[in-house]
C-alpha cells in the first residue's frame, strides 16, 4: 500500500502540480530568488562582450555565444544535482518551480490596475515599468491598460505553459533553460537600440518558444471567439511585431474578451510599429470586478489537481 502511495506521489503530474502550487501561494521574492544571480551575472557578462560599435554580424555572433555559455554554466550543475540526487523526482519538482514566472509579475498587474483605477497615472507607470521593457513615461491609460492587459494574457501564459510542457517533454533542466531562455529575452529586447543584433538569437528561440506554447490554445479557442462574433479575425497577413502564436493568440482574446490589444510601442524614444487588434477601451476591462483576464495558473492548477484525483482514483 505504501508503494503505492509513493508511486502516486512521484507521478510527474503529481510533482509538476507540487510545483504549480508552490508557485500559486508560496513564490520566492524576487531578491530571494535564484535567478536573480543568473540575471546579475547575465548584466555583467553582456556589459563586458555586448558593444553596439561593432558590426551587426560580431554582435549576433556573441549574443548567440553568451546566450550558450549562459546556458552551459547554468544547466550544468542542475544536470549533475539531479543525477546524482537520492530523490531525483522532488528535486525535479523544485527546478520547475524555480522555472515558472507567474506570481510576483501578476501582483504587480494587480498594484498597477489598481493604482490605474483611482487616477494615479504617474505610480501606475512607475509599476509598469517593473514588468515591460518599452519606455512608460508617456503612456496614456489606455497604453497603460493594454500594457497589463497584454500580460496578464499573453506574458503570464507563457511563464506558465512553456516551462511545464518542456518539464513534461524533455525534463526539469530543459524546463530551466527554457525559463533562462525567457531572462535572456527580457534582458536583451532586440527592439532597443543597443540589442538590435546583440539579441537576435534570444529573439529567435523566444519566438519559436511563444508560438509553439500558444499556438494549440490559439487554435481551441477559435470557434469561441467566431461565436463571440464581436469582429471579424484579422488577417495573418496583417501581422508584424510579434511571433505567430502572440499574433493568433492575442487576437483570439481580444475578440472573446471584446478588448483592444497590441499596438505600436516605444522603445528609447523609438516608435515600434506591432500590428493593433481593435475593440473597445482597454481600461473598461480592468474597471470590472469580476475580470478573469491573467488567472492561467489557477486553471492550470485547477486541471492538474483534476488529474491528481484521476490517478489517485484509479492507481494500479
Amino acid at each position: 500500500m505504501d508503494t503505492q502511495y509513493l508511486q502516486w506521489f512521484y507521478h510527474p503530474i503529481v510533482l509538476a502540480t507540487l510545483a504549480l502550487i508552490l508557485e500559486r501561494f508560496f513564490s520566492l521574492p524576487e531578491h530571494w530568488h535564484p535567478l536573480a544571480v543568473f540575471r546579475l551575472f547575465a548584466k555583467f557578462l553582456t556589459d563586458k562582450v555586448c558593444h553596439p560599435e561593432h558590426g551587426a554580424t560580431q554582435q549576433t555572433i556573441a549574443g548567440t555565444l553568451l546566450l550558450g555559455l549562459l546556458l552551459v554554466i547554468c544547466l550544468t550543475p542542475v544536470i549533475v544535482i539531479q543525477m546524482s540526487a537520492e530523490l531525483h523526482q522532488l528535486t525535479a519538482a523544485i527546478w520547475l518551480w524555480f522555472a515558472l514566472k507567474y506570481k510576483r509579475t501578476f501582483d504587480l498587474t494587480k498594484l498597477a490596475a489598481r493604482a490605474l483605477n483611482k487616477g494615479q497615472k504617474r505610480a501606475a507607470r512607475a509599476i509598469v515599468s517593473r514588468f515591460v521593457a518599452y519606455d512608460c513615461e508617456q503612456l496614456s491609460p489606455l497604453g497603460l491598460a493594454k500594457a497589463i492587459l497584454e500580460v496578464r494574457l499573453r506574458i503570464l501564459l507563457v511563464n506558465v505553459l512553456a516551462p511545464l510542457i518542456t518539464w513534461y517533454v524533455a525534463g526539469s533542466a530543459a524546463a530551466l533553460g527554457v525559463r533562462l531562455i525567457i531572462e535572456c529575452y527580457h534582458l536583451w529586447p532586440q527592439t532597443a537600440p543597443r540589442y538590435r543584433f546583440f539579441g537576435v538569437s534570444s529573439q529567435w528561440l523566444y519566438s519559436t518558444i511563444e508560438t509553439l506554447t500558444l499556438f494549440v490554445p490559439a487554435l481551441l479557442l477559435m470557434p469561441l471567439a467566431w461565436f463571440a462574433r464581436s469582429r471579424p479575425a484579422t488577417p495573418v497577413r496583417q501581422g508584424h511585431g510579434m511571433s505567430i502564436g502572440a499574433f493568433l493568440w492575442l487576437d483570439v482574446l481580444s475578440r472573446l474578451h471584446r478588448v483592444s490589444l497590441g499596438g505600436p510601442q516605444k522603445y528609447q524614444q523609438k516608435r515600434i510599429a506591432r500590428t493593433r487588434f481593435d475593440g473597445p477601451s482597454a481600461t473598461q476591462k480592468l474597471l470590472q470586478k469580476r475580470d478573469l483576464t491573467g488567472i492561467w495558473l489557477d486553471i492550470v492548477v485547477i486541471v492538474q489537481v483534476f488529474l491528481c484525483l484521476l490517478l489517485f482514483i484509479y492507481r494500479p
